[in-house]
């Protein structure tokens, strides 16, 4: 049995100083309003209108439907999935850049705050997404509205916004969040417990803060805690488990909105980083130890877990999220890994999440 040693407070204190990085803090999501001495006086930014609207979409699952661990890609179906969504994600890639460039400019550039309301009123105003005919469908929407609403929290508080502009974004992501909500109220299936849950309560908690709908923020605030309340001691997901060879990237993947999550519900006086007995630290302290080594993964499964593509190292854009979690709850561990990745960002996150959270890129 190892000797236990007993170290004086003062001991402990200066050592955990010492491991513990001291971390810039970024602006978040709720971005403020400048000060009046902080705004450019002739502001500029180029901007580009956003591509055609996407108001139907009828995606199907990418994976082989015979498989019951949904992990063993169909190629023609990931083909047609990957077609179907590109204008999606390329909309809200770009959008996210023009709302990170008003949040990085000092003083503030409202031009670009008033380019990425532009860009999601030309969307508001054609109905977008509005029209989801399959399940897939209403998943990607879940995915993709976080992304909307997080934008446009980042330049709500610009001066010189439209209000008639605002007014239709806002009733716009509202629409969404509810119509979203809808659909996930009636699904019975495993995916209303497991990461597409987890990924439309972001998009609730995220419209409803945008469009100051407190129902809808509430949705998506427990849609986090149905995650929260499913992370075992070991800090693993059970239904992401199931996933087999692809579990950590599914524990990776649902750590991404439960985060996000934690992090607005933050912002209503709400510490979803404290619930169920610290269940979130858990999980991502179970995802960082896997990063580099999937064995507990591979053990728990019975199966090899997929490689990160390229050079075999998790790609900046999985882990954006961490830089959120770094920020409220910093660790020797995660500075290590963020250290080698910054810039990190996801459009389904709000962009550039080191810009946000760290302060610095």
């Amino acid at each position: 049995m190892p000797r236990l040693v007993f170290l004086p407070a003062t001991v402990l204190l200066f050592g955990l100083m010492g491991t513990v990085p001291s971390h810039a803090q970024g602006p978040g999501y709720l971005v403020p309003a400048p000060a009046a001495d902080n705004v450019r006086a002739k502001p500029k930014y180029e901007c580009d209108a956003p591509g055609a609207p996407v108001i139907t979409l009828d995606t199907q699952s990418k994976y082989k439907q015979d498989d019951t661990h949904r992990a063993a890609i169909d190629e023609e179906a990931e083909e047609a999935y990957s077609e179907a969504v590109e204008p999606l994600r390329i909309y809200g890639r770009n959008l996210v850049k023009i709302s990170n460039a008003y949040v990085k400019s000092n003083p503030k550039n409202t031009a670009a705050a008033a380019c990425a309301l532009t860009w999601l009123d030309a969307w508001a105003s054609a109905n977008a997404m509005t029209d989801m005919r399959s399940k897939q469908a209403h998943f990607n929407l879940g995915q993709a509205l976080g992304g909307f609403a997080l934008a446009y929290l980042q330049v709500r508080n610009a001066p010189g916004l439209a209000d008639e502009q605002k007014r239709r974004v806002e009733t716009w992501l509202r629409t969404l969040g509810r119509q979203l909500v809808a659909f996930m109220d009636k699904n019975t299936a495993t995916s209303s417990r497991n990461n597409h849950r987890y990924w439309a309560g972001l998009s609730a908690a995220a419209a409803g803060l945008a469009a100051d709908d407190k129902p809808l923020t509430r949705w998506g605030i427990d849609s986090a805690r149905i995650g929260l309340a499913q992370i075992t001691p070991e800090g693993t997901l059970p239904l992401e488990l199931d996933r087999g060879k692809r579990a950590r990237d599914y524990h990776i993947f649902a750590a991404e909105p439960l985060v996000a999550t934690a992090e607005l519900a933050r912002s209503q006086g709400i510490d979803l980083y404290a619930e169920h007995g610290g269940a979130l630290q858990r999980l991502v302290e179970r995802v960082l130890a896997a990063l580099d080594d999937p064995s507990f993964f591979e053990k728990a499964t019975g199966s090899k877990q997929e490689p990160y593509p390229g050079d075999g190292t998790v790609p900046a854009s999985r882990i954006a999220w961490l830089e959120i979690h770094q920020s409220r709850r910093p660790s020797p561990e995660a500075e290590a890994v963020l250290s080698e990745k910054r810039p990190t960002g996801s459009s389904e996150i709000g962009g550039n999440t080191t810009l946000l959270f760290h302060g610095a890129e």
